[in-house]
């Protein structure tokens, strides 16, 4: 008889472990879920007791009472969010989610849904309230280099159907996992690019540039100052201090107060000018 491991690596991920969770864990050993065998374990998992908090630590937040991945306080934090884009969002997390358990896409270490929504999803949808990019016009082009799994430009891309968007990372698996996402989102204003910028750019001109912690400040500067249209800009997500001979952007502002609060970081959303990133070359 198989026996089914339940591990956490953590006293909150096991609080964190709801009906939802506990089949994607069946379904990944293999296990059937379905009929009346899953409903007793829905019955069982449902009426457990949850471990009490470590003494002394914040206890785990709690999980949404619906299946949905991102919970009330999430929505609340982005009213900048079409209702109609939450399904998609949720759908491209989801395929991430499931992608990211055979190739490794982004850092699985402490990876479960709440995380994935928390560190990655709701960062990205922060910058929809910057002003570079909520005041960017429809039709404008868009680049996020070294995307990765996606982030930040394919929630925006979903969120922004109105403007274009294109992903690049130099590893083809993650480009292929990108692109399989934003097929099931239904996100049809995303083309993922494999490859390096600006080698593999050399004709494109963006109206805005954005990145996440892919490298040093002036090494990305470097490579992106090709890509920047005359009036074009950067908008970068980054935590710590800047590196020395980077001055000051145009603007900032804290991921945190962007989502009001709903989740806890460092990371700050930095503007720089093209015309600055130019005269850096």
């Amino acid at each position: 008889m198989r026996t089914l491991s339940l591990a956490a690596s953590s006293r909150g991920e096991l609080e964190r472990l709801t009906v939802p969770v506990l089949k994607d864990k069946l379904r990944d050993q293999g296990l059937k879920v379905g009929g009346k065998k899953a409903e007793l374990v829905e019955r069982l998992l449902e009426g457990a007791p949850r471990p009490a908090s470590v003494e002394g630590a914040p206890a785990a937040p709690a999980p949404p009472a619906s299946d949905d991945w991102f919970a009330p306080a999430h929505r609340a934090a982005c009213p900048f969010v079409e209702p109609s884009a939450w399904p998609r969002l949720e759908a491209a997390a989801r395929a991430l989610y499931d992608w990211n358990a055979k190739i490794n896409v982004v850092s699985r270490k402490g990876l479960d849904p709440l995380t994935l929504i928390e560190r990655h999803y709701l960062p990205s949808l922060a910058l929809l309230a910057a002003p570079p990019l909520a005041q960017l016009p429809p039709g404008s082009h868009v680049v996020d280099v070294g995307t990765g799994g996606g982030f930040p430009g394919l929630p925006l891309a979903i969120c922004r159907p109105d403007l274009r968007f294109d992903l690049v990372d130099s590893t083809k698996k993650k480009i292929d996992v990108v692109k399989a996402c934003a097929e099931v989102a239904q996100c049809q204003n995303v083309d993922g690019i494999h490859g390096r910028a600006p080698a593999d750019l050399k004709t494109k001109r963006y109206d805005l540039v954005l990145g996440r912690s892919v490298k040093n400040l002036p090494d990305f500067f470097e490579a992106i100052a090709p890509l920047v249209s005359k009036n074009g800009s950067l908008l970068y997500i980054k935590g710590g201090d800047l590196e020395d001979g980077v001055g000051p952007p145009l603007s900032a502002w804290a991921v945190a107060d962007l989502l009001e609060g709903a989740v806890s970081t460092d990371k700050v959303a930095l503007h720089f000018a093209g015309a600055e990133l130019r005269r850096r070359r």
